[in-house]
């Protein structure tokens, strides 16, 4: 995976750069962007909360993911976290999130296209809510297919893996 290699424009408006997402500072954006994102999201699906909503600052900083984002000027739009899959399928992307005031700018799909370019030859899984319409809309448009669903959590959400072959 060569995620360091993808700081390249994506459009005239934005630009994907690798996140040192160890520093406290890029480690509270990313968080400050997850929690507008996942607050959306729950409310999208129709529950109150959802695990990530209950991540502090520090998930982030130890997290093993190797994160990227997307920034216009100096101001972080989105990130994508990308770690290994816990089923050996090659890379997860464990989150995807783009702050409300800049979605449907083309930032998810920008930041979604360089976490796979970064691993080209490798198979990329991702979950999310099976009623998470328009995340479900973004992975099909980059090939992703469903292959495992079940439901967790304290409101019973029903997820969905889905996976893109190399």
């Amino acid at each position: 995976m060569r995620l360091d290699s993808v700081a390249r424009p994506h459009s005239p408006m934005f630009q994907i750069m690798p996140l040192s997402h160890v520093d406290l500072a890029v480690a509270t954006q990313i968080h400050a962007i997850q929690m507008l994102a996942y607050r959306q999201e729950a409310a999208l699906i129709g529950v109150e909360s959802i695990p990530p909503l209950e991540w502090a600052v520090d998930v982030i900083q130890n997290s093993r993911a190797t994160f990227l984002g997307a920034f216009e000027h100096a101001e972080l739009l989105g990130s994508v976290g990308v770690q290994p899959d816990d089923e050996d399928r090659g890379v997860n992307i464990s989150s995807l999130v783009v702050a409300p005031a800049h979605q449907r700018k083309g930032v998810g799909r920008a930041l979604l296209a360089a976490a796979i370019a970064a691993s080209p030859r490798t198979e990329v899984t991702v979950q999310t809510s099976a009623r998470n319409s328009p995340a479900l809309a973004l992975y099909a448009e980059f090939g992703f297919a469903e292959y495992k669903r079940w439901v967790e959590g304290s409101e019973p959400v029903e997820l969905v893996k889905l996976s893109r072959p190399p």
